[in-house]
């Protein structure tokens, strides 16, 4: 497709192209740029970082076709870029489906300010070819200013809805002794400080800082054995539970690394891993994306001593704490906010779009009525809260 153009709200700014990448041999480049335009983006997503692409890329069934919608200015760099791949569809359609769908936790663009409104037309102009686009999860901000008037824009038939919610940390002019006294209270404090003695008379306790790519290499071992006796195994929602998961962390972790994009933490007791932490990190913000422990430590609280100390690190680097999208009480309890993650299905107008904007209603009615039916668990109470909500 050539470059269509879209200018800004004011008559005399910079026209803004956007484009369309449909070969995955661009991706080198393209990574190249993206490298480039990070400096500059206002809207940043770390799932869309070049480490994610390329090694989810790897992974994704043969003959899977990307669609990547591109931004540029009058001088041809790149303002923003929206990565999806082309998927089946009910009725023998077509829709879009971002990148990383198995994986991330946010499917908004990487942007300046400049290039987001291309992008949103760039992205909405795809229904000319495919039924429907599909973003599962976008954080409040973003569905505020772009997103939300496309579902009051009559042109098209839509399904929106909130999911999940995030809670998040956001740093004060308070010590963080000050904010962790006022989230924890007393009894929740002295009954920490009581496990992290326990856990003390167990052997020699240590805590690993893994931010370099040999230092995460290293710890990636012991991450297995974690895993494999947390109770997120169990119940098949672990890091590594799905056939190809470890692979794919195992060739990520250290690329992001390289970057300076992840720290990695472990508590080990006589050198045994019992808990570990994977932060995503970028300027000023770290996203807490999984952490887990052996349940046969559970009562020394190794998670919840693993994540005071990560907190407690974040705090002093002045990063906003992102726990990412999850019901869970224990991250509200500690949160600063809680806030709505959003979801939204857009559909071309037309019959066969209302066809499968009923469709895909329908199917989320039958997976809803399912999942309150079935035996509660951990990982299914976080869905039920969403529901109610």
């Amino acid at each position: 497709m050539s470059d269509v153009p879209v200018r800004d709200e004011s008559a005399d700014s910079e026209i803004v192209n956007f484009s369309l990448c449909r070969d995955s041999k661009e991706f080198p480049a393209l990574f190249e740029e993206i490298e480039k335009l990070l400096p500059r983006a206002c809207i940043r997503n770390p799932y869309f970082f070049p480490e994610w692409i390329e090694c989810w890329w790897k992974r994704v069934e043969q003959g899977t076709k990307p669609l990547i919608i591109i931004a540029r200015n009058e001088a041809k760099e790149l303002e923003g870029f929206w990565p999806f791949v082309e998927k089946p569809a009910v009725l023998w359609s077509r829709g879009l489906w971002p990148m990383v769908y198995d994986e991330a936790n946010y499917f908004v663009p990487i942007s300046t300010q400049r290039g987001i409104k291309s992008l949103c037309v760039g992205l909405k102009a795809q229904l000319k070819e495919f039924q429907f686009f599909w973003i599962p999860l976008m954080n409040d901000s973003f569905w505020k200013k772009y997103m939300e008037r496309e579902c009051e824009n009559k042109g098209n038939f839509h399904l929106s809805r909130t999911p999940r919610k995030t809670s998040i940390i956001e740093w004060g002019k308070d010590t963080f002794e000050d904010f962790w006294t006022g989230k924890m209270g007393a009894k929740s404090r002295k009954s920490l400080r009581y496990d992290q003695k326990s856990l003390r008379d167990q052997g020699k306790v240590e805590v690993e800082v893994a931010t370099t790519e040999k230092d995460v290499q290293a710890l990636l071992p012991g991450s297995c054995l974690v895993e494999v006796n947390s109770w997120k195994s169990e119940e098949i929602t672990g890091l590594y539970s799905i056939r190809g998961k470890r692979a794919f962390f195992f060739d990520l972790l250290p690329k992001l690394a390289q970057k300076g994009r992840v720290r990695v933490t472990m508590i080990r007791v006589d050198e045994e891993p019992i808990a570990w932490e994977v932060d995503l990190l970028d300027h000023g913000f770290l996203g807490v994306h999984n952490i887990s422990f052996d349940q046969r430590w559970k009562k020394f609280s190794p998670g919840k001593q693993l994540l005071e100390i990560n907190l407690r690190q974040a705090w002093e680097e002045k990063r906003i704490v992102d726990f990412l999208p999850g019901n869970l009480d224990y991250k509200e309890k500690v949160a600063t906010k809680v806030e709505p993650v959003r979801e939204l299905h857009l559909f071309k107008k037309s019959f066969r779009g209302f066809l499968a904007c009923r469709l895909i209603k329908w199917n989320m009615k039958v997976r809803k009525k399912i999942l309150l039916r079935a035996q509660p668990t951990k990982a299914s109470e976080s869905l039920r809260k969403a529901f109610e909500a």
